[in-house]
């Protein structure tokens, strides 16, 4: 009996070294590299007012645009976790600021000019329905 408590205990250590023990470094790295994507992120969201968007986020300790860390190690543990997290279905994606929208084309950048008291420019006549020509 002592010999299948023995062969038991060893198994249980193989699983321990071979297999948890990767495993709840993976998990840990995982979460490290989540940690600084957290980070990169609210630097991006705090910038995203500002005249000179890739200043301010370099002036955090990140680059604007990809690998956005400077030193390695971040470099590293951001990508996994952006690997890992993309495949659980998390997006990191910033999406750039849009240019704002001239909704008033009619008015030609004047805001009080209501684009429905505007007068088209008429088309010139075509060929086939100009009047006939008087003798």
């Amino acid at each position: 009996m002592k010999e299948k408590i023995e062969l038991l205990v060893r198994l249980l250590k193989k699983m321990l070294l071979l297999f948890i023990f990767p495993l709840v470094l993976l998990i840990f790295f995982f979460v490290l590299g989540e940690q600084f994507e957290v980070g990169r992120l609210s630097a991006v969201a705090s910038c995203e007012g500002s005249i000179n968007n890739a200043a301010c986020i370099r002036s955090k300790g990140y680059l604007a645009s990809s690998p956005y860390y400077p030193d390695l190690t971040r470099r590293y543990f951001g990508l996994y976790a952006r690997m890992i997290g993309g495949d659980l279905g998390a997006s990191y994606r910033v999406e750039p600021q849009l240019p704002a929208l001239n909704i008033n084309k009619n008015a030609d950048g004047n805001p009080d000019e209501d684009p429905e008291d505007v007068e088209e420019p008429k088309a010139a006549p075509t060929k086939d329905k100009l009047p006939p020509a008087k003798k």
